[in-house]
């Protein structure tokens, strides 16, 4: 009897789980059609290496360093895609894969963010030079809006690069994301790397800070400031953290402490009702020019042992499942900042 009560629950259980999930989408409508609803102009693309074959400077720098080619092949973005496709539910509320290729790029021909993603398909019935002229030059001038690059750069709660902009000396000083982005080449043209701090860990050099350190036994304080006037560190997706680390060390150099602070967005990918399908869980992130002061405390056990400390600051991409946990990074990049701080030997 209790065999066949076990094998039942499953059967019993299953309709039910399936009924909240239609429910859960379809008071998620709104919000889900808004997720998965692709971002750029459909068709068949011709690839970017049609393009390259006449715009060459430009398809190397997009291949080379642009986050944007490797937006649906990252390994951060395929394990997000796995776990919306494996999960039941969310793969029924999300239309699973879906939502990421709405904003990250086509699944054909899987290149990313392409030539073809921004500035539209190519038809391949038009002779090239008319579609150029036609279409390609006329889109550059709504493509020099910050409204543009905010179609994908914003999900509310999710991803805010744009309202962070909004709210910035950058937008008072009418400083548009291409500005910083996109700025004019040796060839003439715009810059079409899109560096992330992925693919150039000298990214954000200069645009972040370490200041006013000070050790009062137990306690070490100091200040970190993001210089940047248009968004807040780090900006983009969730997957990115910025970690300060210190280690703290005994006269010979060797390591007795470890303390860490991070500074991101934190989310669970999970389907929250009558609004958008991630929740967020904790966000630390350095707001466009804010100077935040930081405490640490070390055990008072180590009163006379402590000798120095090394602050290190760093990025580190994290997938959303793990919560913030560096240890189960997939990137994790060069340090920004390396300082050494001797610490006066305690009374």
């Amino acid at each position: 009897m209790k065999k066949i009560w076990l094998v039942s629950v499953p059967v019993i259980l299953l309709p039910m789980v399936l009924s909240v999930g239609y429910l859960l989408k379809e008071r998620n409508s709104e919000a889900v059609a808004f997720m998965n609803e692709p971002r750029y102009e459909l068709g068949e693309h011709m690839g970017a290496e049609f393009c390259g074959s006449c715009h060459t400077e430009i398809y190397a720098e997009w291949q080379t360093n642009s986050r944007h080619a490797v937006s649906t092949t990252a390994e951060s973005v395929r394990d997000v895609m796995r776990e919306l496709g494996e999960h039941t539910i969310l793969n029924f509320i999300l239309r699973g894969e879906d939502m990421c290729y709405a904003c990250h790029g086509p699944e054909v021909p899987n290149e990313g963010v392409n030539c073809e993603t921004c500035h539209g398909p190519a038809p391949p019935d038009t002779p090239i030079m008319v579609t150029h002229e036609e279409k390609f030059r006329p889109g550059r001038v709504a493509m020099q809006s910050e409204e543009f690059c905010a179609s994908c750069h914003e999900i509310p709660g999710f991803v805010t690069p744009y309202s962070d902009w909004q709210s910035s000396e950058a937008a008072d000083a009418g400083v548009t994301c291409q500005a910083c982005h996109m700025k004019a080449t040796g060839h003439g043209g715009a810059y079409h790397g899109f560096d992330s701090f992925v693919i150039d860990e000298t990214i954000y050099d200069g645009d972040v800070s370490l200041s006013d350190i000070q050790f009062d036994f137990p306690t070490l304080t100091l200040a970190i400031t993001n210089h940047i006037t248009a968004h807040s560190i780090p900006a983009g997706g969730p997957t990115r953290i910025l970690a300060l680390e210190l280690s703290f060390r005994d006269a010979g150099g060797i390591e007795v402490h470890t303390d860490t602070a991070t500074f991101a967005k934190y989310h669970s990918l999970v389907p929250v009702l009558g609004f958008w399908p991630a929740k967020l869980i904790a966000d630390t992130q350095l707001k466009s020019g804010e100077s935040r002061r930081l405490s640490f405390a070390v055990p008072l056990g180590l009163r006379e042992r402590l000798g120095s400390v090394q602050a290190i600051l760093r990025f580190y991409e994290v997938a959303d499942e793990y919560e913030g946990d560096l240890e189960k990074a997939y990137y994790v990049g060069s340090p920004i900042i390396a300082k050494e701080i001797a610490l006066e030997p305690m009374p």
